[in-house]
């Protein structure tokens, strides 16, 4: 009996042994976050797909006809390339092991290309100009996108995450607006899907974007990585905190927002009965270290007061003025909310807020303004002076700061509790590319957008050292066969931003757009789109992100898909100087060489010595070449054209219309 129930045991263990090991099995084929549903894999090309699955576990995949099978390694990692598929599609690709199958719906064919870079990458179509026609319009079935989720590694890395999906208007509004118009050109113009992979991150720097290994190859980069191995140790001990972390930094988040059902306004604090008796009392301006035993407060803040109306202000439509507010306010007059400065707000930081109070709230004898302040970093509060914090109507102004304000916190969070991720490891070298570019690296691709560069004008003396480590490094690891291997890499050049200036400037952003310049002339297969005229001088992010994707794609559809068209405005290539005291230009898209406006150039300067810069007299000639010289400068050696962080009076252009690129000559 003993001898029955041990072996009785022993089968019923060894059940559950095996079907533990059928489950972990079953788990171990895995795909990455790129390889699902509604997948757009680069036409008439050998596409890899890979992933995880046991050790030495034979893997198949099928799609389109063909059939491939292969072994994972001994880590478990396998690839396998497919055939070249000229059908558009669309395709089922089923992927299976010994014991699990998994389907991938509704794959189709088409153009590949990935976007990255920094916040002017990253800038959703939803806040581009014209949002609400482009959104109701996006419905292109065969646009797909994906946007890698951002993430900073620092050690080799499979997962990562994202999800492809069509273009609709529920789609669409926070993808990539840059990416979104090329793609939507390119769409149109080649009548064939297109397929845009989005992995950008504001505010980083380029050295972020390149791996540690490519940049240890040039001597001129070693200030970013001399203490790379002990530094990216500390980093991805940081990364795996605040990871472990991000359910409670999670929480905190969904709490801390501009909403309208807030925990204050669920318990009335915006409303004119509101008992505040209890409350603190305070005057403006104020900030939270002030209020708080803690000086590192960070959170929601509650301030309401009520006013006494003049009969001339009653009934009448009235503003709210309350200065700026770090980090972002609503504003609340007798209850009803009458304006908010949240993360949707341009500039938010620098904004003054003015709120218009309708007439039909400013209808009683007493007028009771609250106002919900969150600040989620540093110290926040009211930060204007008093003399900014007022009601006004016509040319009558009330002060209302120096009026007692009830104060309550709703919330409140310490800086080591937020969990805001740390600027210095999204800004780590090789981060975003340990997490964001080599985990999708083998999939293929037609060529990248790269909109970056506002991070380095501090050190804008590198930049094309390190633009072109990031190209070459990402064209090597990428691994496409040797026809492709040289994809089109297509960089946007820095915009006009700051004081206008139609002066020789020595400015940070100018040899930045210079450092751009001679990177797209020196790699091959690599070109610039100029927007030197599209910007905002008052705002590092310009909306118009139309013209930005179109320009990217006159590129890519004259040099990729030999379209008959002139991709962009006259690129200088070099100089001749002349016996005559002058210089001679020469351009890359010069046939059609022209002035924009008026019938003479202007925004050259000319200088001997490459340091004192004086206005030059330009002339095109009749080989579409341009000449400029000076009768006080002899012997000149060097010519800048709209040099300056914000140029004005540069009208060189071509049959396009597109601005001449800014550039310096050698000297």
């Amino acid at each position: 009996m003993k001898h029955v129930t041990r072996q009785l045991f022993s089968i019923v263990f060894l059940f559950i042994l095996l079907t533990l090991s059928t489950n972990v099995l079953a788990q171990s084929l895995k795909l990455p976050a790129i390889i699902s549903d509604h997948m757009l894999l680069q036409r008439n090309f050998p596409c890899p797909i890979w992933g995880i699955a046991s050790p030495n576990q034979q893997v198949t995949a099928t799609i389109a006809g063909q059939t491939h099978t292969t072994k994972a390694n001994s880590e478990g990692q396998w690839r396998i390339n497919l055939n070249p598929i000229t059908d558009k599609g669309p395709f089922k690709l089923t992927i299976k092991t010994g014991d699990k199958s998994i389907t991938i719906n509704d794959v189709i064919t088409g153009e590949n290309w990935l976007a990255s870079g920094q916040s002017n990458m990253e800038w959703s179509v939803k806040r581009s100009n014209n949002a609400e026609q482009e959104l109701k319009n996006a419905q292109y079935p065969d646009i797909r996108i994906f946007t890698v989720t951002k993430q900073i590694r620092h050690n080799k890395t499979f997962d990562f995450k994202g999800q492809w999906h069509s273009v609709t208007p529920d789609s669409i509004p926070n993808f990539s607006a840059v990416a979104y118009f090329f793609g939507r050109k390119l769409h149109k113009d080649l009548n064939t899907p297109v397929g845009l992979i989005h992995a950008s991150w504001g505010g980083t720097p380029a050295q972020a974007w390149i791996s540690y290994h490519a940049m240890k190859k040039n001597p001129r980069l070693n200030k970013f990585i001399k203490n790379y191995p002990t530094e990216s140790k500390k980093w991805a001990d940081v990364v795996a905190t605040y990871e472990a972390n991000k359910p409670q930094y999670d929480i905190i988040n969904a709490r801390v927002k501009n909403q309208e059902n807030t925990e204050g306004v669920t318990k009335g604090y915006h409303k004119p009965d509101f008992d505040d008796s209890d409350w603190k009392t305070t005057r403006l301006p104020v900030k939270f270290s002030q209020l708080h035993e803690n000086p590192d407060i960070n959170g929601i803040l509650w301030l309401r007061t009520t006013i006494k109306i003049p009969t001339n202000f009653r009934n009448k439509k009235i503003k709210l003025r309350l200065g700026i507010i770090d980090d972002y306010d609503m504003a609340y007059a007798n209850g009803k909310l009458i304006g908010q400065s949240g993360t949707e707000t341009i500039g938010v930081s620098r904004k003054r807020r003015v709120y218009m109070i309708p007439a039909s709230i400013n209808n009683k004898p007493n007028l009771t303004i609250a106002v919900r302040v969150l600040d989620n970093q540093r110290t926040g509060g009211f930060i204007s002076k008093s003399n900014d914090i007022n009601i006004q109507y016509a040319d009558t102004k009330i002060d209302i700061a120096k009026r007692p304000w009830k104060y309550k916190f709703g919330h409140t969070f310490t800086k080591e509790i937020y969990g805001r991720f740390p600027r210095f490891l999204r800004n780590s070298t090789s981060g975003a590319y340990n997490g964001m570019i080599d985990p999708i690296s083998p999939y293929a691709i037609k060529g990248a957008l790269w909109y970056q560069g506002e991070s380095n004008s501090g050190d804008a003396k590198y930049y094309q050292a390190l633009l072109t480590s990031l190209i070459t490094s990402w064209r090597e690891k990428w691994d496409q066969p040797q026809n492709a291997k040289n994809f089109p890499f297509l960089i946007v050049q820095l915009t006009n931003f700051r004081s206008p200036s139609d002066k020789y400037q020595k400015h940070s952003w100018c040899e930045l757009r210079e450092a751009q310049r001679l990177t797209s002339l020196a790699v091959p297969n690599t070109n610039l789109a100029v927007i030197i005229d599209i910007g905002n001088a008052k705002d590092i992010h310009p909306h118009n992100k139309q013209d930005v994707g179109l320009r990217l794609a006159y590129l890519a559809l004259a040099d990729t898909y030999n379209k008959p068209i002139t991709p962009a405005g006259p690129l200088f290539t070099h100089q001749t100087i002349n016996r005559n005291n002058s210089i001679t230009l020469h351009f890359k898209y010069a046939d059609t060489i022209k002035p924009l406006s008026g019938d003479k150039l202007s925004g050259f300067f000319i200088s001997s010595d490459g340091k004192k810069f004086v206005s030059a007299n330009a002339t095109i000639n009749p080989d579409n070449t341009v000449t400029v010289s000076h009768p006080n400068v002899k012997k000149p050696r060097v010519v800048a054209y709209g040099y300056a962080s914000n140029p004005q009076k540069i009208n060189l252009t071509n049959d396009t219309n597109i601005p001449a690129s800014p550039f310096l000559s050698s000297n």
